[in-house]
């Protein structure tokens, strides 16, 4: 006679805070249980699903006493979908766990006791991304499910603007009829009436059996300016691929789909204005932004008079901003395709004057960069992150010649638990 497996047995926990990822954090004697779907503040009931020496993972049972801001979430792919993790927290409490995160994430791994202002919100919670990237699995387009590689269809997503909403469906039904093995695919509204572009990552060599069924598609859908298909070392475009930016008011840049941009248009305005706030360059001032993409803050502060050198490894976007310096009639500014590092370095070793640096640089942080930019000693440095991990590590490597004036955290990413920050720093030494 076979013995019944038993149960794991249920633990009731009393949840703290959220962590700096899709889960509360409980505790079990003393031990770290991370609990996805768990809010702060709340008594649940839990079952332990994986078990580490130092902490342990739980599922979601039930609520006993639901926290005070826990809500039902409006998406009804939730909770299966992965992408909006923190949607079961009303708008003000996300806001709260995320501003509370900026300052743990600071103190705990960058040693930093420094001015945190207070988050600034997304000016749209819902309808606020400019792009939206799904996964493909066959005839499934969607998101990925929470800590899986299953991906979950979807026909509509609550984040997107409307025109990438209402071409979702299309989308999807449109990529399972191809030859091509797609891996990905991004709708990007085109910010010039209501149309999108559709860019699609390929795993395969490009295909012509999809040539004719790509050109008969994009005839048949309005909403769709243009079509661009990437796979490795290839990229091929259908119609037109351009995108019409606004970092600030009366300023519009044209840039390509594949370019990098920030999703959520009203959210980056608010960030240009910090930066320009920070760096507050008088005419002729020597500007450089590192990790420049297609001139986010470049071309914003040629316009206030400063001299800026950007640089930018993305060979598209370094031709997208010069472009749009040219076309802007704004020559102090000059593109530079390169390696943020090796053109910092070379900047030091010249001992090239520099008033002021910006630095935007990706979830891997700057820490390449840090070693010359300490020698070029520029008075100010902008340090705009979307990591707070990468960014304590780069600040505490700072102090040892800037002193952090502050940090300024946006919430560029509503339901998300990642946070963009902007940190001002003054040459001391």
């Amino acid at each position: 006679m076979s013995e019944r497996a038993e149960s794991p047995p249920r633990l009731v926990l009393t949840t703290g805070e959220m962590a700096h990822g899709p889960h509360a954090i409980a505790r079990d004697a003393g031990k770290v249980v991370f609990v996805r779907g768990a809010a702060p503040d709340e008594e649940i009931e839990v079952v332990v699903t994986e078990e580490r020496r130092a902490y342990a993972y739980g599922e979601l049972i039930a609520v006993r006493r639901p926290s005070p801001w826990r809500r039902k979430p409006p998406c009804p792919y939730l909770p299966r979908c992965g992408g909006c993790p923190w949607q079961h927290l009303d708008y003000a409490g996300q806001l709260r766990a995320k501003a509370a995160n900026a300052r743990q994430q600071l103190a705990r791994l960058g040693g930093l006791d420094v001015p945190i202002a207070d988050i600034v919100p997304s000016p749209h919670e819902y309808g606020y991304r400019q792009r939206l990237k799904l996964r493909v699995d066959g005839e499934a387009v969607g998101f990925l499910a929470g800590a899986s590689h299953t991906v979950v269809p979807v026909a509509d997503c609550l984040l997107a603007e409307p025109v990438i909403r209402a071409t979702v469906p299309a989308v999807g039904a449109f990529v399972a009829t191809l030859a091509a093995r797609v891996r990905r695919v991004e709708i990007i509204a085109t910010g010039s009436g209501e149309r999108v572009v559709v860019a699609a990552e390929v795993e395969s060599r490009w295909l012509d059996a999809d040539d004719a069924a790509i050109r008969r598609w994009l005839a048949t859908q309005r909403h769709v300016a243009g079509l661009v298909f990437h796979g490795r070392r290839w990229r091929r475009v259908w119609g037109d691929d351009r995108l019409t930016l606004h970092p600030e008011p009366e300023l519009s840049l044209v840039v390509r789909a594949g370019t990098f941009t920030q999703v959520n248009r009203a959210a980056n305005e608010l960030l240009v204005q910090a930066v320009n706030a920070i760096v507050d360059p008088c005419s002729g001032a020597h500007v450089l932004d590192l990790y420049a993409g297609a001139g986010n803050f470049a071309l914003p502060l040629a316009r206030r008079g400063a001299r800026v050198t950007a640089v930018e490894r993305h060979p598209q976007a370094a031709e997208d901003g010069s472009a749009n310096a040219v076309r802007l009639g704004l020559t102090q500014c000059r593109f530079v395709c390169g390696d943020a590092a090796r053109v910092a370095r070379e900047l030091a070793a010249a001992a090239t004057p520099v008033d002021a640096v910006v630095l935007d640089p990706p979830r891997s942080g700057a820490a390449e960069v840090l070693p010359a930019l300490l020698r070029l000693a520029p008075p100010r440095v902008c340090y705009v992150s979307c990591d707070l991990a990468t960014l304590a590590r780069d600040l505490k490597a700072l102090a040892a010649r800037y002193r952090i004036d502050g940090v300024q955290p946006f919430d560029l990413f509503p339901h998300t638990y990642h946070v963009e920050t902007v940190t001002s720093a003054t040459l001391t030494c």
